[in-house]
């Protein structure tokens, strides 16, 4: 999943980026510039995230 993706789904979910930071330990501003696709996530970060999203689903 992209960043893009995972912003769309996020809002859809009306998920802030925060909360998604939280559970992956990580800033908000580093999920923000992932989904500008500014960064790429190293690879445990980007698992957390998609964690994340299975449980939310």
């Amino acid at each position: 999943m992209t960043g893009k993706e995972f912003r769309i789904w996020r809002r859809y979910k009306e998920i802030s980026q925060q909360v998604v930071a939280s559970f992956a330990e990580c800033n908000k501003s580093t999920i923000c510039r992932w989904e500008k696709e500014q960064i790429n996530l190293y690879p445990d970060l980007y698992n957390k995230v998609m964690e994340f999203y299975e449980n939310h689903k």
